[in-house]
């Protein structure tokens, strides 16, 4: 789908300045969509999960600790591709908020171990709905087999 494209110029010669741009060097851009992309899905995400004090790196955390229970901490940042200094200051709020608890590895003092608390849980169950409703908003005009098919290309996009 184009972008819209600049106005011509009107009778007296001169541009409207309020005209939309010509987007058409960007049309074919990835990058470009990729962001728009990005910007659509978190502009959904936060209306719908910030009552929630949900981010996008706070829930995709929660979510890798439900199906990973005693990960270790450094795991998770190169899983979620997060610089382990970030990391610790959202696990920090997180952990403050009780919704997860750290523990040091046995054998292995360095090491934490993350985990989600009965908080942690209660809340993801009520997020996993509204991130639904996430989902849904942002694919609503795919087909089933689009999505699938856009989800395995930024896969691989993703994986370089």
């Amino acid at each position: 789908m184009p972008i819209a494209r600049r106005q011509p110029r009107d009778r007296a010669g001169l541009s409207d300045a309020a005209a939309p741009p010509d987007m058409s060097p960007l049309d074919q851009k990835l990058g470009f969509r990729l962001r728009l992309a990005q910007q659509t899905a978190f502009e959904s995400f936060h209306r719908l999960m910030s009552p929630l004090g949900l981010t996008p790196g706070r829930m995709g955390v929660l979510l890798l600790l439900e199906a990973n229970p005693d990960i270790r901490q450094t795991v998770l940042a190169e899983a979620l591709r997060i610089k382990p200094s970030n990391l610790t200051v959202l696990l920090a709020a997180l952990e403050a908020e009780g919704l997860l608890r750290r523990a040091e590895e046995a054998g292995n003092r360095r090491a934490n171990l993350l985990r989600l608390t009965p908080a942690g849980r209660a809340l993801l169950i009520r997020a996993k709905a509204a991130e639904a409703e996430v989902e849904r908003q942002l694919t609503e005009s795919l087909t089933p087999t689009e999505r699938a098919a856009l989800i395995a290309a930024l896969a691989r996009v993703a994986a370089g």
